[in-house]
């Protein structure tokens, strides 16, 4: 019995994107609006809202980091969008 989970293929690979915007009635759009110019393909998907803001988190298909560090630059140019972090999933 093995308590280490074997490690995922590399087409199962996903990155975890979690937004913080303004909670305006765009910004869900303007966020998925990034992601599709980038190309990316979204696994997963919630958006609810947090405070006075909107808290989004993005589940993608992993492309490597320059194209995750690429995209969360994107993201955070974004209008009303006030931090993006990323990681693993």
């Amino acid at each position: 019995m093995s308590l280490v989970e074997p490690a995922k293929p590399d087409e199962d690979k996903r990155r975890l994107f979690l937004v913080i915007a303004d909670d305006t009635p765009d910004a869900l759009m303007r966020v998925l609006g990034v992601a599709n110019v980038q190309q990316t393909r979204l696994r997963a998907l919630s958006a609810q809202p947090d405070g006075a803001g909107l808290s989004i988190r993005l589940e993608l298909d992993d492309q490597g980091d320059e194209r995750a560090q690429t995209l969360a630059a994107r993201l955070s140019a974004c209008p009303s969008v006030r931090g993006v972090g990323f990681g693993w999933r």
